[in-house]
């Protein structure tokens, strides 16, 4: 599993701040829906929150990975987000998240779903990522960091 297989650089969403994970969804739908991603931002908005009504998908240190199965998506997709200030993601460490990764497909690759927040969790397992990627200037630099330290845990 390699997130450079996956991740682009122009689904990388970057926001100084987020209200809730309410207003960040309907942001983040939006963007997906300017990128010509996905049709209808109200449907994956929508589950996106019923997504996070079940359990809180903030894993701790200051990451989440929020995951959907729909018909929006023909190809596995994987985006990111950078909340600058962060946000109340209910994490079970209690902090802030100012990393998200969003795992989105259409129902037939739950097996790459599992694989990818696996990845990402062990990928995210030392707290120096997060502070990097928080400050980081646009996109292209969260793509090189992640590429980096991607290219460490590999290694």
């Amino acid at each position: 599993m390699k997130l450079a297989n996956y991740l682009k650089k122009e689904n990388i969403y970057i926001s100084d701040t987020s209200k809730d994970t309410n207003h960040f969804y309907g942001e983040f739908s939006q963007f997906l829906k300017e990128k010509g991603i996905i049709g209808d931002v109200r449907k994956v908005k929508r589950l996106f929150v019923k997504r996070e009504s079940v359990q809180s998908t903030g894993i701790g240190k200051g990451v989440a990975t929020p995951h959907i199965f729909s018909d929006e998506f023909a190809d596995f997709l994987l985006a990111m987000a950078v909340i600058r200030k962060g946000m109340d993601f209910k994490a079970p460490d209690s902090r802030n998240v100012h990393v998200i990764f969003l795992i989105m497909s259409d129902d037939r690759d739950i097996g790459l779903h599992l694989k990818t927040l696996a990845h990402i969790a062990r990928l995210t397992s030392s707290g120096d990522i997060v502070s990097s990627l928080q400050n980081a200037g646009d996109a292209a630099e969260v793509y090189d960091l992640i590429l980096e330290k991607e290219k460490a845990i590999l290694n």
